[in-house]
């Protein structure tokens, strides 16, 4: 049965010059035209190799997908096919421009059929490309119009100051007191609680996802999910010590952007270590939040993050949040004391009350829905007061379908 696509995704309207670009050309001509192409867009994240169809599912098997896909369809035997078999490993976000030497009507009428955003005949002109681009902001909503999610990253100043319990607070209270779309990510793949502290199994979706990112897309990631409410889903594993996933390149990037054309926010409990990958978290956040006790090991380290925050994410959201204030065991500073040291003021105090370990364990449920009334509770609703900016809901945004959908 032949597959029948949507129509054609609007990501690439409007693609700003860090939008990933990937471009399959059999003949050097092409290749050439399509590199002026990259440098008059300025284009930095911008892939051009000589091959075809064969080599661009190589490659989306192999690596991030990209936003664009430029590919030649003169090696398949029938481009038509090919490309709708290419369609089964696209994500939802990415768009086509197909180019090809056979200036037929038919031809171009069934490639249009199949969703993607034009067929260019050769010998291609940067300005041909340039239309191609243009003819899909036409038909497509700018995305200044497409709200996307806010990322909301969260990092611990040292293990052990309640990460995670926040996360899941604050992901509750957008979820459920300001009616917002959330999604949870736990990126902890081996020692993650944020699954576990809502009382959920951790299943193998987020693993699959971080080792397969070209096969994302809203209903694949969708079913990985843990629904802890009808706006509340959770991303986590809980891997094997004995084995270390294989996270594909850009495969997180691709999971931001799949979960951002689903959802009002996307939370992120990010794991205390500092990798290429949690840097680049960091730098895509809207919003950022180091959790902390006032020990004075925490302020050393809560500087030292809210440095690097400024210097990834200088346009971000910056929150620093006094976590378990009052709990004279943990060795506790006075606040000012606390604040002189780092620097900065802290934006929220959750206090410590001696049963909310209890009773969010008992209840497998997050803080304020456990404790609604407690201090720490009104301190988790406060943050997320902040972070969505509003108390009225929103609607829920339908899920963006991919290039090419299944049908009868």
């Amino acid at each position: 049965m032949r597959t029948k696509p949507a129509a054609a995704s609007p990501a690439a309207a409007g693609l700003a010059p860090d939008a990933r670009l990937l471009a399959c050309a059999i003949d050097p001509a092409t290749v050439d035209t399509i590199r002026q192409f990259v440098i008059a867009r300025n284009w930095r994240q911008a892939e051009v190799i000589e091959g075809g169809l064969s080599t661009a599912r190589l490659r989306l098997e192999a690596a991030a997908a990209p936003r664009l896909l430029i590919v030649d369809i003169d090696d398949a035997a029938d481009p038509v096919e090919s490309l709708s078999a290419l369609g089964e490993i696209s994500p939802s976000d990415m768009s086509v421009i197909a180019i090809g030497q056979y200036n037929d009507l038919s031809l171009y009428r069934s490639l249009m059929e199949l969703g993607i955003t034009e067929y260019l005949t050769k010998p291609v002109t940067v300005a041909a490309i340039e239309r191609a681009l243009l003819k899909e902001e036409r038909h497509a909503p700018a995305r200044s119009e497409q709200k996307e999610a806010r990322i909301v990253t969260l990092i611990g100043a040292r293990g052990g100051v309640g990460t995670t319990t926040i996360a899941a607070g604050v992901a509750w209270c957008l979820a459920e007191f300001d009616k917002q779309m959330v999604s949870a990510l736990d990126l902890d793949l081996h020692f993650g609680n944020l699954a576990l502290s809502l009382d959920l199994v951790p299943g193998s979706g987020l693993r699959e996802a971080l080792e397969y990112p070209t096969r994302i897309d809203s209903r694949l990631l969708g079913a990985g999910a843990l629904a802890k409410s009808e706006r509340l889903r959770i991303l986590a594993a809980e891997e094997s010590l004995l084995e270390q996933p294989k996270v594909a390149p850009g495969a997180v990037e691709t999971i931001l952007n799949v979960l951002r054309t689903d959802c009002d926010f996307v939370v992120v409990d990010m794991p205390r270590m500092l990798d290429d990958v949690a840097r680049r978290i960091l730098s895509l956040a809207n919003a950022i939040i180091i959790a902390t006790d006032l020990s004075l090991s925490s302020a050393r380290d809560t500087m030292r993050l809210a440095e690097l925050a400024r210097a990834v994410a200088p346009t971000a959201q910056r929150l620093v949040v006094g976590n378990q204030v009052g709990a004279s065991h943990r060795g506790e500073v006075g606040r000012s004391d606390f604040e002189r040291v780092v620097g900065l003021p802290l934006d929220h105090v959750i206090p410590f009350e001696s049963n909310v370990a209890l009773a969010t364990a008992s209840s497998g449920a997050a803080l304020p829905a456990a404790l609604r009334n407690s201090k720490a509770s009104a301190a988790l609703r406060a943050i997320a007061v902040e972070l969505s900016g509003k108390e009225a809901p929103a609607k829920r945004r339908a899920l963006l379908p991919s290039w090419l959908r299944r049908s009868a």
